[in-house]
Parts: structure tokens; sequence; C-alpha cells
């Protein structure tokens, strides 16, 4: 068996879909995250066997290009497999193509390595250096982009929550897909739909802190929604990145069954 790249059929589920009838953001992440956790346990680096020499993995940027969304029932392939070992970070990329083979959606991801008691990355080359890294195929750049700052003119707006348990993982503390969701319900989008997002996840939360989410469109631009995730009791930015629409039609014909 080739364990360069690995393939993960799905089939898009009724509950992997929204009201457009779509796969959801967060439902994306969620399947992204799902393939990439089977790859590293058929390379020996899942969750198993880190966690004998107490360590996790942990989602620090991810990018995503959507081409076309899938539609509920629909047949799909994620094709994924790790790229790069770059500093602390290792480098993992995705594809995503329907039964004809065409590419619906691309995505970059980089990841760190997580001491479990001192709470701190630790250098990956070690447990790395010997796996079958895929350098020569990248579904995106090089490395996955971030929001490097907020531009001055625009005017956040802001929305409250709080922690829940149904937010939080199996390490206690919130999902990464879960940031999605909360941004969907802030801004609601209607008539558009994603194209790409960007996001940089830098702090964790946990059950019964207040978030506050930004979210905000540049001067002049409406299709692209820049947004921060704080903390805030500290004001520290738990995520941040951004989120590119575009205009779709909300005729019913466009909905697949």
């Amino acid at each position: 068996m080739n364990t360069d790249i690995w393939e993960e059929p799905v089939t898009i589920s009724s509950f992997d879909v929204g009201a457009s009838g779509r796969l959801e953001p967060s439902a994306l992440m969620k399947h992204l995250q799902e393939a990439a956790a089977k790859h590293a346990i058929g390379l020996g680096v899942g969750f198993d066997d880190l966690r004998k020499d107490n360590i996790f993995w942990a989602l620090t940027h991810l990018q995503v290009e959507i081409l076309n969304w899938p539609s509920m029932m629909e047949k799909v392939t994620i094709e994924t497999w790790p790229r790069n070992i770059q500093k602390l970070y290792s480098t993992r990329d995705f594809l995503i193509k329907d039964h004809q083979n065409r590419t619906l959606v691309k995505a970059s991801s980089a990841w760190i390595m997580v001491d479990i008691l001192r709470k701190r990355p630790i250098r990956p080359y070690e447990r790395l250096h010997n796996k079958p890294f895929v350098t020569h195929r990248m579904a995106l750049g090089e490395f996955p982009k971030t929001l490097s700052h907020l531009p001055d003119s625009i005017n956040m707006q802001e929305h409250r929550r709080q922690v829940v348990y149904s937010d939080l993982d199996f390490n206690h503390h919130v999902n990464n897909t879960r940031y999605m969701e909360w941004l969907m319900d802030a801004i609601a989008p209607e008539g558009s739909e994603i194209a790409s997002f960007n996001i940089h996840f830098t702090n964790e939360f946990k059950k019964g802190e207040s978030v506050i989410i930004k979210t905000g469109y540049p001067e002049n631009d409406s299709n692209n929604l820049v947004f921060v995730i704080d903390h805030e009791s500290t004001g520290k930015t738990g995520c941040s990145g951004e989120i590119c629409f575009r205009q779709i039609s909300l005729s019913t014909d466009s909905i697949k069954p």
C-alpha cells in the first residue's frame, strides 16, 4: 500500500450540509481533520502513538480554497499528504475530488507537536524525518497564508458568547471547527458562498470562558471579511483570519437533492 498520499472516500451526509444544501465549512474542516488523523495513524504518529510520549498534534494554520462546494449525498475523495517540515511546523496539504476526479477543494495546513505537560511546542524532526513527505506536490502555497494585521479602516462588529460543553474536544479546549460555526452564526451570509478562508489558531479556549467575535469588511470591499476571536477576560486572540465570498444564485435549481 502506498502511504505517501492518503485517499479517504467520503459521502456528504445530511448532517454535513446546511441551508444551502451544500457542505458546511465546519463539516469540511472536520472531514479534513479526520483524513489527516487517519493518515497520521498509518504513519505511526497518530494520537495514541504520540500520547505515549505526552505529545499531541495542534493545528495552527489552515488555508482553504473552494472551487465548488460538494452537495448532499455526493461521493468525494479526500487526498492528503505531509509536505514539509519548517522549523516547528509540519505542513500537510489536501485535495478533495469528485467522482470524475475533478478538484473541488484545495487546502494547506500547518501543525505543531505540543508537550502535554509543559504546554510548549517541540521540534518535530526527530519523529518525522523518516516519514514519506511529498515535497514536490503543493495544493496551494508554500505555507498557509495568515492575516498579518487588521486594516485600520475596518469598523468591527462584536458578538459575544460563552464556551459551552459541546464546543470542547478530547483535550478539553474548543475544537478548531467550532470557530467556523461561531463565525457563520455571527455573519449569517445570504446570497453568497465562501470561496476561500484562512485561519490562524494562536490560543486555546476552555469551558466557561467568555469570547468576543469581531468581524468586519474593509472599506469598499463586501466580499472579504476579516475576523478576530478574542478572550474577553485577557484580550488574547484565540484565532484570526479572513473569509472571501462570491455571489451565488439562490434558485432552488442550484441545490442538488
